[in-house]
């Protein structure tokens, strides 16, 4: 799978899987042609994240191939599974 990574001014973001890159470049540049606007992602976690592209903010893109991590589906109602601590005892 490929894993997309956005940097804003340095902060790096990972996208959620199965985000299209071309569309994201055709949204960051107009957004910069139209002088300032947001460009939304959904990233990493289940969240998402508006960036407001604008001269001076620097954007970079990477692609890269690696394995499918399952925890992060673009589901923004139900983040990442967490445990039930109400029911962990810990052994003394």
């Amino acid at each position: 799978m490929d894993q997309i990574t956005m940097s804003v001014n340095g902060a790096l973001y990972v996208l959620t899987p199965g985000q299209d890159l071309e569309q994201i470049k055709r949204d960051v540049a107009a957004a910069a042609r139209d002088g300032a606007d947001f460009v939304t992602v959904s990233i990493f976690g289940n969240r998402t994240l508006s960036v407001l592209v604008a001269p001076g903010v620097q954007i970079t893109l990477q692609s890269e191939t690696v394995d499918i991590d399952h925890r992060s589906d673009e589901d923004l109602i139900a983040p990442f599974e967490t445990s039930n601590f109400d029911d962990y005892h810990p052994w003394y």
